[in-house]
């Protein structure tokens, strides 16, 4: 293990997140959270009446007090960590999420929701909640960049619900304007409610969906209970018995999370996905996508090799091409390759054409069947800069094409405001419509204008429409 540290990492992310003002995050910054926030809000739409989500908010309705926090799919306004729950279940639970690269996180899953939950629930302002976001995602990233992939690669952990509680907290944190000695403990709180594991990738289930709502709840409720006096230890983070050696993996480097700290911001490594599937799986697909464009048909195609990195490889090659669940599916490398050349995409509703079929479509099966996944020398090179992967398809007639790409909206091609709709109203018009998505999107935007505020963000769902309840 590579185990790098000053003894105040804890304390030090605990002064950041107190410490850090509207005045002092760069415009940039601002502009790409704001984004990042608009896509988050368009994921939870989308989900808003997937069983895992209904399942979340049928829970959260009965467990809680009354608030001002909405919840997506349902016009009950409820406490922040119940809201917070249902909502980073929905925006977690379709893969629309955003990403990172290099940290090999999911961040907005969790710090969206919470902040936004947390924000209406004392009627902030969209430029502190902003803020808030701003530090929510790089606490989460920084831990990312110093712990993952070994993380997962070594451990099994799941980034999301693992790193996700302390980036939640931080975002609580900030909103509740916490001094750093409560932020601290706020900390220390959510490393004790870190857990979950990436078997969903080996034998399955739904409970992949429901861990950004453990998260952010999680979270919401380490910043309350500090609120309230509740202590952690001193050193959660960077301690002998702390978070790091327990939950790191080969590699650990707790320096990335204070080098340049309030200096150096790291959300230009964010990325928004263009498809309802794993992260590793979509510079695959922009491979494949440029490959039908210059005319590849599915009746040509004889067999598909993908060259990708080792991490993706391992998390998303494991499956193989029969899979028995949405999960597998959107995991499955074999799968969603196979869906992309036979069913002509991989958005939400090519994913439940999929399910309605059980999973046995004749072209999808063959297709995944004769698709091999390998570990490419250049792409594994490139991971720690950003995702690619090469693809390289085998027609009937003995030819062979080829293509390499990276995915659209990463970090090397990055989404802006045309791009982001245009993904929104693919997969989540069904929800409200799009006038809805549009004057969502404005009023996110405004989040900037100093007299604008949060509440009323969460569109309500247009009556008869699958989110209406």
């Amino acid at each position: 293990m590579t185990w790098s540290s000053t003894a105040a990492v804890t304390a030090e992310l605990a002064d950041f997140i107190a410490g850090t003002t509207w005045s002092d995050v760069p415009a940039e910054v601002i502009d790409k959270v704001t984004l990042h926030a608009a896509d988050g809000i368009a994921a939870m739409m989308a989900a808003s009446a997937r069983p895992w989500t209904e399942a979340a908010r049928s829970l959260a309705r009965r467990e809680s007090a009354a608030g001002h926090s909405a919840i997506i799919g349902h016009t009950a306004r409820l406490r922040p960590g119940p809201a917070a729950f249902v909502n980073a279940t929905a925006l977690h639970g379709l893969e629309l999420d955003d990403y990172h690269v290099p940290a090999a996180v999911h961040a907005g899953c969790v710090v969206v929701p919470a902040g936004i939950s947390v924000a209406e629930e004392i009627d902030a302002r969209g430029r502190d909640l902003l803020t808030a976001l701003a530090v929510g995602y790089e606490v989460t990233i920084r831990l990312g960049l110093a712990m993952s992939p070994e993380i997962t690669q070594d451990r099994g952990f799941h980034v999301t619900s693992s790193f996700g509680p302390l980036g939640a907290a931080a975002a609580a944190a900030s909103l509740w304007q916490l001094d750093p000695t409560r932020t601290q403990h706020a900390l220390g709180l959510a490393v004790a409610q870190a857990g979950g594991t990436t078997e969903f990738t080996r034998s399955g289930g739904e409970v992949k969906r429901l861990h950004a709502g453990f998260a952010a709840a999680a979270g919401i409720r380490s910043a309350e209970l500090a609120q309230h006096g509740a202590t952690g230890p001193d050193h959660p983070i960077e301690g002998d018995r702390g978070f790091a050696r327990s939950f790191g993996g080969r590699r650990v480097e707790l320096d990335r999370l204070t080098d340049g700290l309030g200096e150096t911001w790291h959300c230009d490594g964010l990325g928004i996905k263009a498809w309802s599937t794993c992260t590793g799986n979509h510079a695959a697909l922009a491979a494949l996508g440029t490959l039908q464009a210059q005319g590849l048909r599915t009746e040509e195609v004889e067999s598909v090799r993908i060259y990708t990195d080792r991490t993706t490889a391992a998390h998303c090659g494991h499956l193989g091409p029969r899979v028995r669940s949405l999960t597998e599916a959107q995991f499955s490398l074999h799968v969603t390759a196979a869906m992309a050349i036979a069913l002509g995409g991989n958005d939400p509703s090519h994913y439940d054409l999929l399910e309605r079929s059980a999973f046995e479509i004749p072209e999808v099966t063959r297709v995944a069947t004769n698709t091999n996944v390998l570990v490419g020398e250049e792409q594994d090179r490139a991971f720690a800069h950003g995702l690619s992967a090469r693809v390289e398809v085998t027609l009937r007639n003995g030819a062979q094409v080829e293509a390499s790409a990276s995915p659209p909206g990463s970090p090397e091609n990055p989404f802006d405001w045309p791009e982001l709709l245009e993904k929104m109203y693919r997969s989540a018009a069904g929800y409200a419509g799009k006038a809805a998505i549009d004057d969502m999107v404005t009023g996110v935007r405004k989040w900037q204008l100093p007299a604008s505020r949060v509440r009323g963000a969460l569109p309500r769902p247009a009556p008869g429409s699958p989110g209406s309840v």
